[in-house]
């Protein structure tokens, strides 16, 4: 793999449709750049974590596209994605406690915890009345 880093685009609309192709995408782009297939799962399991939330809570996010954006580099890849919606800050925001008994349980809310655990470093701004949100995973480069 070169050393020069490789970075693709891809924009998509904030509807759930779209999450199909953006995770196809995604596995194409980093597949291609020899991106360990258990480095990609966890860029997945983000990818699908943020955008689900952005089509979910972001009424502002629907009117306005969601760009997705791969920078791959030896021994780590990082993927933004940028939206339209009301600013929002997961690396601030307070994870739901553990329940204690299955019936505590409740469904929803763990976004936050799934981008945390797998990602290796999770940064957010806010620039220009617009969400980014940057993902890394990092592995060993051989």
């Amino acid at each position: 793999m070169s050393t020069t880093p490789h970075s693709a685009g891809l924009t998509v609309t904030a509807q759930a449709s779209e999450l199909r192709r953006a995770a196809a995408w995604l596995h194409a782009e980093a597949g291609a750049r020899a991106v360990p297939d258990s480095d990609i799962a966890r860029l997945d399991m983000c990818l699908h974590e943020a955008l689900a939330n952005i089509i979910d809570h972001g009424d502002l996010a629907a009117a306005a596209p969601v760009q997705l954006r791969l920078q791959v580099q030896p021994g780590s890849a990082t993927l933004t994605l940028e939206d339209g919606g009301v600013a929002y800050d997961p690396t601030q925001a307070v994870a739901p406690p553990r329940p204690l008994m299955l019936e505590d349980t409740l469904p929803g809310g763990l976004g936050v915890v799934m981008l945390r655990s797998h990602s290796d470093q999770l940064d957010y701004a806010w620039r220009d009345g617009r969400n980014q949100l940057t993902v890394t995973v990092r592995w060993s480069a051989a």
